[in-house]
């Protein structure tokens, strides 16, 4: 993880000393941008999620003792995931992060508002992406193999969520299409928020805006939920 930050730090150390002009942020803050972006791809983890769970569990016949516990599944699988990003967060990334903002200069949030509100802004981030790793997921009880679909999700994830690319570089017509996607509030909303790009009425709209996706994902998980489990039907001894 160290390895990785470090290399997203000189990258993009390299591209903004030869053309700072090109960059709407101050040099610290692009670097900060990098290091910071690292270690929200590892703490999300979005390319192991509940979907991959999902899939696992119906693959292997075991989703029935999910079903048959008095919790609600979607809840379920919320906790479970939430509890192992927990556990890679302490485990695996604080100490990384640690020791990268003891060695390497990285900037700091320009206020405490902004501070507080990536914090926010990054909860936010989480629960949209449990609400589209679960829907993805959820494709499983009809086509029991995500092979192909979760290899296009991601693609579109790495593409349009900002996580190491910021979205101010993309062309006009490509950023009004990751405006009406979710992907963007998952990475590149809390991000540009941390390194004080979007700031004043623009904070707060951004943040309204991924509160309406968030009650959106979670709206379409359960209805997605309450569908798949009534047409469900278990077999065997």
């Amino acid at each position: 993880v160290f390895i990785t930050m470090y290399a997203f730090y000189a990258l993009w150390a390299v591209l903004y000393d030869q053309s700072p002009i090109t960059f709407p942020v101050e040099r610290r803050y692009m670097l900060a941008y990098g290091v910071v972006g690292v270690i929200l791809g590892e703490v999300l983890g979005w390319w192991d999620g509940p979907h991959f769970y999902i899939v696992g569990q119906v693959r292997r016949g075991t989703i029935t003792a999910d079903l048959i516990r008095p919790v609600y599944f979607p809840f379920q699988v919320f906790s479970r995931c939430l509890g192992e990003k927990l556990a890679v967060f302490g485990m695996n990334v604080l100490p990384v992060a640690i020791i990268a903002y003891l060695t390497l200069p990285i900037a700091l949030p320009p206020t405490w508002i902004h501070a507080l509100a990536f914090c926010f802004s990054f909860a936010l981030g989480y629960i949209i992406l449990f609400g589209t790793n679960f829907l993805v997921g959820i494709l499983s009880f009809r086509t029991l193999n995500l092979w192909g679909i979760q290899h296009t999700y991601h693609g579109l994830m790495m593409m349009f969520s900002g996580m190491w690319i910021p979205l101010w570089f993309y062309p006009d017509w490509l950023r009004a299409v990751t405006d009406i996607l979710p992907f963007r509030a998952v990475f590149f909303t809390p991000l540009a928020i941390y390194v004080g790009h979007t700031t004043g009425s623009a904070l707060w709209l951004s943040i309204g805006q991924q509160t309406v996706w968030a009650i959106v994902l979670m709206g379409l998980c359960h209805i997605t939920w309450v569908r798949t489990d009534r047409h469900l039907v278990v077999q065997g001894g």
